[in-house]
């Protein structure tokens, strides 16, 4: 299993069309993806309880990746987040 923090570095947070990317990009694994803020975990392939973490510019998550493919997974998530999700 994988745990790891990664700070938000675009403007605009995690606003609807970079939840959007992170969901569909997580979606393509079949390791469970989890995101940890403020107390709460919820499901990085459902895209309600993304948009609902709020997650705004510099905020830390924490992720957590568990499966056959968790190390390719969570390379492309930190390779997305990392680079602003492309916009």
């Amino acid at each position: 299993m994988i745990h790891e923090k990664v700070s938000i570095c675009n403007k605009l947070g995690l606003h609807a069309r970079a939840s959007i990317k992170l969901v569909n990009l997580a979606k393509r694994y079949i390791s469970e993806i989890y995101i940890k803020y403020n107390n709460k975990t919820i499901n990085a392939k459902r895209i309600m309880e993304v948009l609902l973490l709020a997650a705004s510019y510099g905020t830390e998550l924490e992720f957590m990746v568990q499966g056959e493919d968790e190390q390719e997974a969570w390379s492309a998530i930190h390779e997305l987040i990392s680079n602003g999700f492309y916009e």
